[in-house]
Parts: C-alpha cells; structure tokens; sequence
C-alpha cells in the first residue's frame, strides 16, 4: 500500500514530540508499506538529517515555507477565522506543491499529522486519516487562564478557533487517531467517540542497558527547552523545589534550544547544557528525574524515556494520566511542592524504595509502550476499505 505522510516538520533531529512520533510511526510502517513523506520546513537540512529518512521512505519531498509566506497566511487568517497555528503552516503555493506530489504519488491512504495540517488534506480524493496527537484547542484554553494580558486574549481566541475547527475537520478525514485517552475525553463533539487512540513507544535506543554514568546531578529535566511548558516547568524547580532541598542539591536541564528564560536559570547548583548528542547521558547523569507539569498535552516522552532507562521519575497526577504508571509502583505522584519534597525526601531516605521504582519503572514501559504495537493500531486502520 502506498501511504502518503504529511507532517508540518521535517522529523528529524528528534528533539520535539511531534517528530519523534512521525519518525518512529514511518520507520515501522515501512516494514509493510511504501511511504511518501511530504514535510513542510522553514530552514534548510543537512544531507546527514535527509538520509535519515531516506531508507524508509520510497519519496521524501521537503517544501520550503518562507517566513514572508507565514505572516500573510496569519494575516488573512485574522479575518477567516482559521487558529492561527493552522495559518503559520498554510501556504497556498505549497498547497499547489502538495496537490502535484499528491497526483503524482496518487496514494492509497493519507495519513496526516496534526489538525494544522488539515488543510493540505482535506480536499484530497483519496482515503485519510488525521492524527490529532494532542487535544491542542483545550491546550490553549489552559494557557488561557494563566497568560496575561494579551497572550491571555489570543489564546483565548486561539482556543476557541481551534476547538471549533477540530470538530469542523472530523468528518472531512476517513479515520481519526490520538496519543492518549486523556486527550481523546477532552474533545467534546460527537465524532470524537470514534477517535482511535495510538499511543507512542519506546524503542530500543532506551531499552537498553546502557553502562550506568555518575550521578553528578540530584535532578535531572529534559525536553525541547524552547517549548512553553518545559520552560515553566524548570523555572518552577529551581525557585519553588530547589530553595527547599538540601544545600548542594543540584539540576541538569537539558534538550533543545534553551530560550533565554531557561538560560537566565544557570547557577553554581543548575546546569544548562543545551542538546546532548546522547541523551540518554543526560538521564542517567540524574538521580531523580523532575517533572512538576500542569499544562501542556499529550503524552509526555520524557516521562517514558526517564523511566525506561531506571531513573525514578516524580510527576503530576496530569501526566501520569497519559502514562497509566501506579504511584509508589512504578513512578511517584505530586500535585503540589509539598508533594514534591515529600517525595524527593522518600526517595532519598528509602535505599530500596528507590532501586524498586528503577526496576519497575523499566519492565513497566517495556510492557506497556512498544512501537511495534502502535504500528499495528495504524495498519489495522489502513486497511479498512
């Protein structure tokens, strides 16, 4: 079968959610199909980054988006009433590009990833499905609440045009995917009973046993560091969790792109190393992997990643929720920053409560979180005529 991916990046390196997800579901699918990768990009790519993709994919077709492009398209779409999200990815000439790789390709299935992408889709003549991923217009309802001024009012309007274009674009695809149940409850329109939940994996990269680092560091936090939620979420270790811990307690922030909030963070006990080239050195510097998130959406890698390397993981009620692990178990629970040090404490004075979650915290994604069964999710949707 040929199957058409449209994806709003170029899914590699792996340093967002997004890409990650895309990359691991074409890498598998193309154990079973002939995959066309059409992504959009506003920067160029290195030949090394291409032919990362190139052995799993029959045509990969990158279309330049400039920014001249972007701020019309967000222009036209304060009057259309297109979320703004939609509009930075929209182009109508990449949209006549698409529509000729598409003629070109004629695919059996399109398989489209994020409602921002939409566009470029719905109209096309053959069967498709749009994976959501994440339920984005609730997500900019949340940030609604706890913005200021006028980021609150546009992500109030954002939240509201999205909500209602996610609804709007449901019966416009063959089949409807998401990342977790968590997210798929949040929808509140009648097709959203039919999403279909196709969570992430872990892949070997992780599962493995690597040989165990020094534990330099008491934390450890990892993300795409340019990603909104992430930033608050260190910002709220160091001045809400650190001034309460021991005195030579100490954080490693890692990942992508360190915008200048995270980088202002830097001390003689927090260090922000930017990307690691193995990130897996990163986790396994940490001795507690540091998680206080209440927004954002999803399923957070980072989580599954930690645990599946054996480092005890301290998260929100929120997150887990995507996850499924049970508190004490598998990973630990805290809603609040008493909760946190109440749980940084218990695994510092509890030797065997410690080494109980890293080996349980490791079979746990190892059962539970497997691309090769998100895989099939997807080719039993395929194949539906």
């Amino acid at each position: 079968m040929k199957i058409l991916c449209l994806t709003s990046r170029f899914p590699y390196p792996l340093e967002k959610g997004d890409k990650l997800r895309i990359f691991h579901q074409i890498v598998g699918l193309a154990a079973y199909h002939d995959i066309y990768l059409i992504a959009i990009t506003d920067k160029a790519h290195t030949k090394a980054e291409l032919e990362m993709l190139a052995p799993y994919t029959k045509g990969l077709f990158v279309i330049r988006i400039s920014p001249w492009e972007r701020w019309v398209s967000l222009f036209k779409a304060m009057f259309s009433g297109l979320p703004f999200q939609t509009a930075w990815f929209y182009s109508p000439d990449v949209h006549n590009h698409i529509n000729n790789i598409v003629s070109e390709v004629k695919p059996d299935h399109i398989f489209c990833q994020l409602a921002r992408m939409a566009e470029y889709a719905i109209h096309q003549p053959f069967k498709k499905t749009l994976d959501y991923m994440d339920c984005f217009g609730k997500s900019m309802s949340k940030r609604a609440k706890v913005a200021k001024g006028l980021n609150a009012w546009l992500h109030k309007i954002e939240a509201k045009r999205m909500m209602a274009y996610e609804e709007e674009i449901a019966m416009k695809f063959d089949h409807l995917t998401i990342i977790s149940q968590q997210d798929k409850e949040q929808f509140e329109f009648a097709l959203a009973k039919d999403i279909r939940v196709i969570p992430n994996g872990i892949g070997s990269y992780f599962n493995v046993t690597k040989s165990l680092l020094p534990k330099t560091f008491q934390f450890v936090f990892v993300g795409n560091m340019s990603y909104l939620p992430n930033v608050e979420t260190v910002e709220y270790i160091v001045q809400q969790i650190l001034p309460s811990c021991k005195a030579d307690s100490n954080l490693l922030i890692a990942g992508a792109s360190p915008n200048p909030r995270v980088k202002s963070l830097e001390s003689k006990n927090v260090m922000v190393s930017g990307w690691i080239e193995d990130i897996r050195d990163a986790y396994l510097s940490g001795k507690i992997f540091l998680a206080p998130m209440w927004s954002g959406t999803g399923q957070q890698n980072k989580i599954l990643e930690a645990m599946a390397l054996g480092v005890p993981c301290i998260t929100t009620q929120i997150v887990n929720n995507a996850i499924g692990a049970t508190h004490l178990k598998e990973i630990l629970i805290a809603d609040s920053k008493d909760d946190f040090l109440k749980m940084i404490q218990l695994l510092e004075d509890d030797q065997e409560l410690y080494d109980k979650i890293s080996i349980n915290s490791r079979s746990f994604v190892k059962q539970n979180f497997d691309w090769n069964q998100s895989i099939s999710g997807l080719n039993s949707i395929f194949a539906i005529n």
